[in-house]
């Protein structure tokens, strides 16, 4: 593509003339802060009505309770909105909590869902989980939040999530598929003219990215689809899918080395130093580097600088 190149696919909606102004914490508040005076629903999910958006989030929270059917338990959603999945769970835990970097958000859904005494909505700094206590979840979902912030931001919600975890406790969550052939044509969608001038925040991951994240931020994969619908769990060792992944990732390293391409590269280093000792061994070269030691002793550090 070149930068003249007509960008297709836009819907003309206002959300499109957004821009992220800077990859900064702020920058990204105002950037949800605009959209969700700009259309807080759009924003949220892609729903034609507000009646749709109502019952979106019906689906997700039967797919959560799947995961956790326990009455008792207490919930933190990330990335909350409006309360699109929180008003399906107040049902059914006994306390569900959500969490946004957006105070626009928040507030709507506080108006929205006042009548829902169990669902608690809290203003976030779009990096971390300081609100919450040490093991005050049993589980930890985000539906599709960690698609709209850096990698490196996403990894410290991993690590926050573990924190805020009890042993046990299960981190459910969704992010888009590079490798899926779909969501590989909203990456391309993405990478078009219109977005170098307007960027919009989106990011697209791999399996191998998801696992070794979460693994790294003491987080074991269970299961992970086509889609990129995650399950992990918090416990202080790798479940079955996890060991897998690890013993992979051990697997092609091991490839990498025995196919000769890090052994000739190690090689090449090696031969680099003989050289370099080797000249440095010559009887000239080493009466140069005396001389010069010499010179450096009776000049002094002053002289050294000038």
């Amino acid at each position: 593509m070149k930068l003249s190149d007509q960008t297709k696919g836009l819907s003309g909606a206002p959300l499109e003339q957004l821009s992220l102004e800077d990859e900064s914490l702020s920058g990204y508040r105002r950037f949800w802060e605009q959209a969700a005076t700009l259309d807080a629903v759009r924003a949220i999910a892609d729903q034609e009505t507000p009646e749709s958006f109502e019952v979106s989030g019906e689906t997700d929270a039967m797919d959560v309770w799947k995961l956790l059917p326990n009455r008792d338990a207490v919930v933190l959603e990330i990335g909350c909105g409006m309360g699109r999945v929180m008003q399906h769970l107040a049902g059914l835990y006994r306390e569900v909590h959500g969490i946004d970097i957006s105070s626009e958000m928040v507030s709507r859904g506080r108006r929205r869902l006042a009548h829902l005494p169990n669902v608690h909505f809290h203003q976030g700094n779009g990096y971390d989980l300081d609100p919450f206590a040490d093991e005050s979840f049993d589980l930890v979902l985000s539906a599709f939040a960690f698609q709209h912030m850096p990698k490196t931001v996403a990894y410290n919600y991993f690590l926050e999530t573990r924190r805020v975890l009890r042993p046990g406790g299960l981190f459910a969550f969704q992010v888009p598929n590079l490798l899926r052939g779909a969501h590989f044509a909203e990456f391309n969608h993405f990478a078009q003219p219109w977005f170098v001038e307007h960027p919009y925040p989106m990011s697209f991951w791999t399996p191998a990215e998801v696992f070794y994240l979460l693994s790294k931020a003491g987080l074991w994969a269970e299961s992970l689809d086509e889609e990129m619908v995650v399950l992990a769990r918090k416990g202080e060792s790798p479940g079955a899918a996890a060991e897998q992944f690890l013993r992979s990732v051990e697997s092609e390293l091991a490839g990498l080395k025995s196919s000769g391409r890090i052994a000739k590269l190690e090689r090449q280093a090696a031969e680099l130093e003989r050289q370099l000792d080797r000249f440095r061994r010559q009887p000239l070269i080493r009466v140069a580097l005396a001389g010069r030691r010499a010179i450096r002793r009776v000049a002094g550090p002053r002289d050294r600088t000038t």
